[in-house]
């Protein structure tokens, strides 16, 4: 039995994607195979700005690998909101583009997306569905928990701690660089 959004109905605090991804946030996170064995891991920068209904969030991220090599990647959302509650958004770049339409629901504390991004292996790249749901814990930090599958195979989950930073010009300008880590190769 799957969880609902209706669930989280009553739940606080509310949610509000044009208010929580609307200036500076920084991330981390790890990619788990169906075996629970980490693939990889990263630090993400992201940025949104909101006229309206209508929004960006740019997303610069650092992949790690098991060796502490590094790779750069980044996403460009264009997000809507359709009325109280729901969204759609669309994006691309090389960390992979989704492909058709991104549909999101929020509820109380919570957010579920569902997607299908093209994801790069390698030299070749794959169609994922996500079912991408995310926690707001309070007004400055959300967890996200994706799972991920191939055609109706699990292929594994993402798991990303989400912190905002405060809304400066320093903290914007920092987000649209891509993340550097202390004894990290490129």
């Amino acid at each position: 039995m799957k969880t609902s959004i209706k669930s989280y109905a009553n739940s606080l605090p509310v949610f509000r994607l044009e208010e929580f991804f609307d200036g500076p946030c920084v991330a981390t996170g790890v990619f788990q195979d169906r075996n629970g064995r980490i693939k990889n891991r990263f630090v993400m920068h992201l940025l949104g700005s909101w006229q309206g209904k209508h929004g960006q969030l740019l997303e610069k991220f650092l992949f790690l690998d098991d060796l502490q090599q590094g790779s750069t990647a980044e996403r460009k959302w264009e997000l809507e909101l359709r009325d109280a509650g729901h969204f759609v958004g669309k994006a691309k770049g090389s960390a992979g583009d989704i492909l058709g339409t991104a549909q999101g629901e929020s509820q109380g504390y919570a957010m579920h997306w569902r997607y299908t991004v093209r994801q790069p292996v390698g030299k070749k790249f794959y169609p994922l569905r996500a079912d991408d749901w995310m926690y707001l814990l309070d007004t400055d930090h959300v967890i996200n928990r994706t799972r991920m599958y191939y055609h109706f195979f699990y292929v594994g989950e993402v798991s990303i701690e989400i912190h905002r930073l405060e809304n400066t010009a320093a903290n914007r300008d920092a987000m649209l660089q891509f993340p550097e880590l202390k004894g990290v190769q490129k």
